[in-house]
């Protein structure tokens, strides 16, 4: 619950606010402000909470860093305050009005802070009671740049109101620092508890959707024994197949000499239609390999999610929040992933993103990855996108450069050959062809990177085909 009028008294008696200065304010989100005081021989920080329920005011022991962008309000303070000095300190009427009367160059401010639970507010006024700004500008009240502000004595009595039973040892300034602090750690916790478990979930049925689909691949790409098999019954039958057949007829000796008829490219002899069936049994069998080594990835990584569900309620707050950077950090935007396209993988804790044809890459580049995200294609061969999504402030690997340049060498047409040369960027230097095929994308300041086929990385981003 918020400050009652005796509460905010006991705050204000503890705290040696008239004769002091203002050395510093910092305004870390809409509804905080806080303020350094130096009264000598000591410096400390004044905190302003206009958070419904919790909205007080207090010395507290937990300042926040200042921020790069400050907010609207926060740089008016800075001219107009900020290092000034507080003459004054009024509760004004017993209403949960406190006023300070700061002055700076001869030029003197009144700042009204207003602890009314939702209509909570700070007002800068000048002597005269004109505002000069807002925390919270509200035309409707007349709470504006230019308005008038003149608080008035309550309609209700407060005096039945008492001050709340005390539970730790201290000043009452530092009762009041640590219930709250303790409050809004476990609103946090509750919060990222949520966050988490969503994103959680939401990657869960993405991936849960990826093995299924992997699983029915596994169903259909069981044919390379039959292909192996009919490669070697056309060897066998080579002496009935007359250059421009479409089909031959033999016994099938695994199949107590049944016939069998097997179709034939008729522009191929005998010889090159066997190679024909056994290449695409080596196919089939690198792509029954992938789906395997896939399916298990994916089935590992599901395990880990469930794990992490299951700690979830035990996990204190520092582990909560770092499990959050790294479980929401590719979240942008709002964007639903559960109809993401391409495929991911994970290195050094980086995300890898593969784009596997044009409309992919293309949905890809329009709606999920940004600028500053790292850009990889093969230079003489046609292939699919990857791209390496960036972090704050950290600067790509070399061991996660290669694992997407194998990537991307492996999702192209190089791919039999083993090795090959891409070219990388970062996505805000691409442009579109114009009248370009869909997903066609020119690279600028590209750099050049020189691959050769990893198996054992490959396999370590889950890839277990044979090369």
């Amino acid at each position: 619950m918020s400050l009652n009028s005796p509460e905010i008294d006991a705050i204000l008696t503890e705290l040696p606010l008239t004769g002091s200065h203002i050395q510093k304010i910092i305004q870390p989100d809409f509804k905080n402000l806080y303020l350094q005081i130096y009264s000598n021989p000591e410096a400390w920080w004044l905190r302003i909470c206009l958070e419904h329920p919790r909205v007080r005011l207090h010395r507290t022991d937990y300042p926040v860093r200042a921020k790069r962008s400050h907010q609207r309000f926060e740089d008016f303070l800075h001219a107009r305050i900020n290092g000034g000095r507080i003459d004054n300190v009024e509760h004004v009427y017993q209403d949960r009005i406190v006023r300070l009367d700061v002055r700076r160059d001869d030029r003197a401010s009144h700042l009204y802070i207003r602890l009314w639970g939702t209509r909570a507010n700070v007002i800068a006024t000048d002597p005269d009671g004109t505002i000069l700004d807002v925390c919270f500008r509200k035309p409707r009240e007349g709470l504006e740049t230019g308005g008038s502000f003149h608080p008035h004595p309550p309609e209700r009595d407060n005096s039945g109101r008492t001050v709340r039973p005390r539970t730790i040892e201290g000043s009452f300034n530092h009762e009041i620092d640590e219930t709250y602090r303790q409050q809004e750690r476990e609103r946090d916790q509750t919060q990222l508890v949520t966050r988490v478990r969503t994103a959680l979930e939401r990657t869960r049925r993405r991936l849960s959707a990826r093995l299924a689909e992997i699983e029915n691949g596994q169903r259909n790409a069981d044919e390379g024994e039959r292909n192996r098999h009919y490669g070697d019954l056309i060897l066998a039958s080579i002496a009935r197949i007359h250059p421009g057949d479409e089909w031959v007829e033999t016994e099938d000796y695994l199949d107590g000499n049944r016939p069998v008829r097997i179709q034939l490219d008729p522009r191929l002899d005998g010889a090159a239609n066997a190679q024909t069936y056994y290449d695409r049994a080596r196919r089939s069998d690198e792509s029954s390999a992938f789906l395997d080594s896939s399916a298990e990835a994916l089935t590992a990584r599901l395990a880990e999610i469930d794990r992490r569900m299951g700690q979830l309620e035990s996990l204190d707050l520092p582990d909560l929040r770092a499990l959050a950077e790294e479980t929401i950090q590719d979240r942008r935007g709002g964007a639903d992933t559960r109809d993401t396209p391409g495929i991911e993988f994970e290195s050094g804790g980086f995300r890898i993103v593969v784009g596997r044809n044009a409309r992919e890459n293309d949905r890809l580049l329009r709606g999920r990855v940004r600028g500053n995200d790292w850009w990889l294609h093969t230079r003489d061969y046609a292939g699919g996108y990857v791209f390496i999504r960036a972090r704050a402030g950290k600067s790509v690997p070399l061991e996660v450069l290669l694992d997407a340049g194998n990537l991307a060498l492996f999702y192209s047409k190089g791919r039999a050959n083993g090795k090959g040369d891409l070219y990388y960027t970062q996505v805000k230097y691409l442009r579109r062809a114009k009248d370009g095929p869909v997903g066609l994308v020119l690279p600028t300041q590209e750099k050049n990177l020189s691959v050769e086929l990893d198996p054992e990385r490959l396999r370590r981003l889950g890839i277990g085909s044979s090369i």
